[in-house]
């Protein structure tokens, strides 16, 4: 009887590793509505608002991680995936900015609706963002980079 070979059983466990890492189509638009509202809530709530937007978003964030991972058997964190962190990064960045800039204009303005704004912004980029991370980190583990 001839032994696997352990190149291929590595292959086909990346492979396999790959097909599970199948986010729920609800999951990146859940991340894009806890981040465009903290935004929002940052932008025109008190300390006492911030600080129970800030334990909201963070206990989202929390159930959304523990669900994923029920369902899936495993997490990558965004910012350890390799290549694929770009994407992760990205939308880091882009949350970093709109918050810092949504903070600016309604600290130095009277303007409102350019924080509405920059929110759906964020919504609508974490779920662009969030599933070419996906695609990627797959594509990733299927090459065995």
């Amino acid at each position: 009887m001839q032994q696997p070979d352990p190149l291929t059983m590595i292959g086909e466990a990346r492979t396999a590793a790959a097909e599970r890492l199948v986010t729920p189509w609800w999951y990146h638009p859940i991340l894009g509505l806890l981040l465009a509202g903290h935004l929002v809530a940052f932008s025109f709530g008190d300390t006492l608002v911030r600080s129970v937007a800030t334990l909201l978003f963070l206990a989202g964030i929390a159930l959304l991680v523990q669900t994923y991972r029920r369902l899936t058997g495993v997490w990558i964190s965004g910012f350890e995936a390799g290549r694929a962190s770009r994407w992760a990064y990205a939308m880091g960045a882009l949350v970093g900015v709109l918050m810092v800039a949504s903070l600016v204009i309604v600290w130095t303005t009277s303007l409102a609706w350019p924080t509405w704004v920059m929110a759906a912004v964020v919504g609508v980029a974490v779920v662009v963002l969030g599933r070419r991370f996906d695609v990627a980190l797959r594509a990733q583990l299927r090459a065995g980079a």
